[in-house]
């Protein structure tokens, strides 16, 4: 583990970026207004944004998938009119901070959801996730690890940890993302609330219901809004998502859930009566959709399997650095056959993608580890004090 001194490299406004003593992992300072946070995460992304909309976005046109115009009314002016006005200011001020028109910005946010509805992905994201607590932990403290498994080509792109500090009251969060995808994708909130997305796509349909608003963006404002887990529960219980997806959550307090989605319905899956524990794949697991245990091409099912056990083999003892520990086992050997006792990273490719960036929180301490596997023997994880970050100034 390397506990990261962040360099200051940029200012603009009351924002700040910082590096961390790796090439391709970036944290950003961010506060004030939503406004002044978006055009703060403008003007300190410009190089990588751009970066990020010429490989995943203009090739899109350049192939024929869909034009330009047809991307920035479909995906940007549809997306951005339906936004609460906290996510309609933000993205202006992202905007001005660029000097880009505002459906270049959403179209860009929106890439992942507009690839599925051109039907060119075979998923949204191949990750896993597991919250422990209570009994399991040294200290009762509620730990999160977590995989996020995607393609090859975001490995071009840096990983930004974005600490958001509103000014309007509402709470501060952290996001774990790439550039310019500004939805929440991995975070937590200064109340100690959790939540992360994966992949629904090979369970409830490759499609996207362009009807409704972009839940990816919803989340977003429920976190900045919700104190507990429970009350994210709420929330998830009012709306129907655009595209299927699996999104786990979780809290300080030992609670934790899942909300499995379609375009049509959703359904929350509990975890076992008395358990402190609880683990997220790409499989739907709720048994209320009566399609029993499927295995996707990513497996979820053997990750399920893996992550389960090595938790079980340490439980009572897990604390940052044993699920660390638990997160730095393979789920393959060199050879593409399963590792024996192995767990749930793949720093290659040896299905159908491998896994991006992980990331392993103390949500009563608001602690974060960050760690980029594919990096190889370059990658460690370092530790980076949110909580501190959370105290803008």
């Amino acid at each position: 583990m390397n506990t990261s001194t962040l360099k200051q490299i940029s200012v603009a406004g009351n924002g700040k970026m910082f590096e961390t003593g790796e090439d391709m992992l970036y944290v950003l300072q961010l506060q004030g207004s939503w406004y002044d946070m978006g055009k703060q995460y403008g003007e300190l992304s410009k190089h990588h944004m751009q970066l990020m909309y010429d490989k995943i976005v203009q090739p899109e046109f350049d192939r024929g998938f869909i034009s330009q115009d047809e991307a920035f009314e479909l995906f940007g002016k549809r997306v951005f009119a339906a936004l609460t006005l906290r996510r309609k200011q933000y993205f202006q001020g992202v905007a001005d901070g660029l000097g880009w028109p505002l459906e270049k910005v959403i179209v860009l946010d929106q890439s992942g959801p507009m690839a599925i509805y051109l039907g060119k992905l075979h998923s949204f994201s191949g990750c896993t996730s597991i919250a422990s607590w209570g009994v399991n932990t040294t200290d009762g403290h509620t730990i999160v690890g977590r995989n996020m498994d995607w393609s090859d080509l975001f490995l071009d792109f840096p990983v930004y940890v974005t600490v958001y500090n509103p000014t309007d009251g509402s709470n501060s969060l952290v996001n774990v993302s790439w550039p310019g995808w500004m939805w929440l994708v991995t975070g937590f909130n200064d109340k100690g609330v959790y939540t992360d997305l994966h992949d629904g796509t090979s369970m409830g349909g490759n499609i996207v219901s362009t009807e409704k608003p972009s839940f990816l963006n919803s989340v977003f404002d429920f976190m900045t809004e919700s104190n507990t887990a429970t009350a994210m529960s709420a929330r998830f219980q009012a709306t129907h998502s655009d595209v299927a997806a699996i999104w786990m959550l979780a809290d300080k307090y030992g609670e934790a859930c899942a909300f499995e989605n379609t375009v049509h319905e959703s359904r929350k899956r509990v975890s076992d009566k008395d358990a402190s524990s609880f683990i997220t794949v790409n499989t739907f697991l709720n048994p209320d959709w009566g399609l029993g245990p499927r295995e996707t091409q990513s497996f979820s099912l053997k990750r399920l399997d893996n992550l389960t056990d090595r938790h079980s083999e340490q439980a009572g003892q897990i604390d940052a650095k044993a699920m660390r520990d638990i997160f730095d086992l393979p789920l393959y050997e060199p050879d593409g056959s399963f590792k024996v006792n192995g767990g749930v990273t793949k720093p290659t490719n040896q299905d159908v993608d491998l896994t991006n960036y992980q990331v392993v929180t103390d949500l009563n301490e608001l602690q974060l580890w960050v760690k980029l596997p594919a990096l190889g023997e370059a990658s460690y994880w370092a530790h980076i004090d949110v909580k501190s970050l959370f105290t803008a100034g």
